[in-house]
C-alpha cells in the first residue's frame, strides 16, 4: 500500500509540474510577429509612424497595438513589436528606423542593449541580411535576421 502511495504521489506531482509548465508557457504570449504580418501593419500605419520619428514624438506610434515600445539612441530608433519564448529559446521581432538607410544600424551603434556583434558578421541574402551564431561557434543557435520595409526602416527578427 506504501508503495502505491507513493508511486500515486509521484505521479501528482509530475502531472501538476507539467501542467504549471503548460500554464506559465501560455501566460508568456505569444506576439511574435512574421514578416508578413509587420510588413503589412507597417505600411498601413506607415503615417504615424514615420511622423512619430520626424517629430520625435512616439506616443502615437505606442498607441499602435501592434508596437510594444520604442527605444531612441542617436537617432536610431527600434520599435520593438513582440515575442516568445523563454530562456535560450526566446525569439523577438520588431522594426528600427536609421537615417542614414544603414541595415546594420543596430549592430552598428556602441549600444550595449543591441550590440551582440558586429555588422562585418552578418552575410547578405537573397531576402535582407542574416548572422547565424553556430557560423561562428558550433554550440551557438543565436540567429538575427534583418529586411527592409521602406527607405531607412527594416525589420528584425532576433532569436536567443
Amino acid at each position: 500500500m506504501g508503495a502505491k502511495l507513493l508511486s500515486a504521489k509521484r505521479f501528482l506531482t509530475i502531472a501538476l509540474m507539467i501542467c504549471c509548465m503548460a500554464m506559465l508557457s501560455a501566460c508568456m504570449g505569444n506576439d511574435e510577429k512574421s514578416f508578413d504580418s509587420l510588413n503589412k501593419s507597417f505600411l498601413r500605419d506607415f503615417s504615424v509612424i514615420d511622423a512619430a520619428v520626424k517629430n520625435e514624438q512616439y506616443d502615437d506610434a505606442t498607441s499602435l497595438r501592434w508596437i510594444k515600445s520604442v527605444y531612441v539612441n542617436d537617432g536610431y530608433v527600434d520599435f520593438y513589436c513582440g515575442g516568445s519564448g523563454m530562456g535560450s529559446q526566446t525569439n523577438y521581432t520588431g522594426f528600427f528606423f536609421t537615417p542614414d538607410d544603414d541595415p546594420l544600424a543596430m549592430w552598428s551603434k556602441n549600444d550595449p542593449v543591441h550590440h551582440v556583434m558586429t555588422a562585418a558578421d552578418f552575410i547578405e541574402t537573397v531576402d535582407g541580411w542574416e548572422y547565424r551564431e553556430r557560423d561562428h561557434n558550433e554550440k551557438g543557435d543565436n540567429v538575427f535576421i534583418v529586411r527592409k520595409l521602406a527607405p531607412c526602416y527594416y525589420y528584425y527578427y532576433l532569436h536567443f
